[in-house]
């Protein structure tokens, strides 16, 4: 943990994960410190990779603090300390994630600095209160009307006290050990118990509200509610998905008013990496770049199907057989007896494209997670659906194959390992099979820092250096990024 001097306060802020990483900033509820947000959950959204960013509110935890009753700054300065602490740390935009209170100020941030905000997670959190929106429960209510302070000097008593409190929120079972660890760890890091406990109910939250404003935001937004929720009913939460704009929700079931315990991560922790993603394609890059610099140049193929799977991100190339090869495909003649194979077939489309040409077919790829989708998704396929390694292939496959068909693998190596799979792709074509290659062609324009990286024309001329001769070359420039699509063939023997 470190203190970070924001406008008239320091923050005690501790990070998980890697800076670069989408930037995920964790935002408590009223007199809660960072410890909400437990290290294991921080964790495990830093998997993501995200940068994970946990702070205390000013009067709490390691923060400045002010005397009890007396906090010295408007209601405004928890927003601004978002901000400032986003300044310090040289995070540009970050994905917004609140419970309760910081809820609020999570969409308050989206509404006044929209700029600053990638996406938003509204946990246990309103706009309201509104006479549409139903009111606590009436237990809750009962509780805070006859509830009264600890001894704040107490230790034992204020933890007791906490624990009670959280009972309240909670109606459901709670990890009684583990929540009162949490509570020590709040009252052991402050320095003034009832100051750190009670300071932010003394903030003038003026009368303005923002719900006429939410029909504003465009950022992508995830709701999480617990339907046993008895300070904001599962209703506040359903008015939050309707009114924001394409937001979705997330009710769970069991939880109450609380960050999402960890019984629920299995279903809350790939929900809020799905929505921080950007797409399949910047998580590749993101798993890519972490494989390459492990030394690891194709373990990052697993990692995306096998993260997309679990709902972290979208399943990546999710769009049919590609066009380049659909067009090709229509100008061919049906075959029997003949064999194909469709290397590194991710999700199963150009290889069934394949098979219905006629061709017996073998379809590979490294990834087991993206060859077990292929086989769900056609379930009555004759397509043989493998595991394999493009870079070491087994013996038998080697010069088997009538039809060979390279669409975008390739180019998704590191140039390293280029000249070892233009070789081995080359080495599956059987005598007087075919070979068809399609890729981005690199023409000379910038060179990206992750995969695909684009084929030169003599990387796409090495297809022919193994005992291959061209007999078909175009260069497809119809609107989109130019491609290669190749034609090779070896002579009979």
């Amino acid at each position: 943990m470190e203190l970070v001097h924001v406008h008239g306060a320091d923050l005690g802020v501790e990070t998980f994960g890697e800076p670069g990483q989408p930037a995920l900033l964790l935002i408590a509820g009223a007199n809660s410190s960072m410890d909400g947000w437990g290290p294991a959950f921080c964790a495990a959204l830093a998997a993501g990779p995200r940068f994970v960013i946990r702070y205390d509110h000013r009067d709490t935890g390691a923060s400045t603090t002010w005397p009890a009753g007396k906090p010295g700054y408007p209601a405004q300065a928890l927003q601004d300390d978002a901000i400032a602490l986003l300044d310090a740390l040289g995070v540009e935009q970050a994905h917004l994630v609140g419970v309760s209170m910081g809820g609020a100020i999570a969409q308050l941030l989206a509404l006044d600095h929209p700029d600053r905000v990638a996406s938003l997670t509204l946990i246990a959190t309103s706009s309201g209160p509104a006479d549409d929106l139903p009111p606590m429960a009436d237990e809750l209510r009962a509780y805070l009307g006859g509830i009264t302070p600890p001894d704040w000097s107490d230790r034992t008593a204020v933890i007791d006290y906490l624990m009670g409190f959280q009972h309240a929120l909670v109606p459901g079972p709670i990890d009684e050990p583990a929540a009162r660890a949490m509570f020590a760890r709040m009252v052991d890091r402050g320095s003034d118990t009832e100051a750190n406990l009670s300071n932010h109910d003394h903030l003038d939250q003026g009368g303005a509200g923002w719900r006429e404003r939410l029909g504003t935001l465009r950022v992508p937004t995830l709701v999480i509610h617990g339907e046993q929720d008895p300070l904001f009913p599962p209703g506040h939460g359903e008015a939050l998905a309707r009114e924001i704009p394409n937001a979705n929700r997330l009710i769970l079931p069991g939880m109450g008013h609380e960050a999402p315990p960890p019984a629920t991560w299995d279903v809350v922790v790939p929900a809020i990496l799905h929505l921080t993603s950007g797409g399949w394609a910047q998580q590749a890059d993101r798993l890519a770049a972490q494989a390459l610099a492990a030394g690891r140049p194709t373990g990052w193929f697993e990692q995306l199907y096998a993260g997309a799977a679990a709902g972290r991100s979208p399943m990546p190339w999710d769009g049919g057989p590609r066009r380049e090869l659909v067009d090709w495909a229509a100008g061919q003649a049906r075959v029997t007896g003949r064999r194909a194979v469709v290397v590194g077939a991710g999700l199963g489309a150009n290889a069934e494209l394949i098979s219905g040409l006629g061709y017996d077919t073998l379809a590979f790829d490294i990834a087991p997670t993206a060859v077990a989708q292929a086989r769900q998704r056609f379930p009555e396929s004759t397509v043989e659906y493998a595991v394999g390694d493009l870079l070491d292939l087994p013996p038998v496959w080697l010069g088997a194959f009538d039809l060979v068909v390279e669409v975008y693998t390739v180019q998704a190596l590191p140039r390293t390992l280029r000249a070892t799979a233009t070789a081995n792709v080359a080495r599956l074509v059987a005598p007087g099979g075919r070979l068809l290659v399609i890729a981005v062609a690199d023409t000379d324009g910038p060179t990206p820092d992750g995969p695909p990286w684009p084929l030169t024309r003599a990387e796409l001329e090495a297809f022919a250096a193994t005992g291959l001769e061209i007999v078909d070359d175009q260069l497809l420039t119809d609107g989109a990024a130019p491609r290669w699509r190749l034609e090779l063939r070896r002579r009979s023997t």
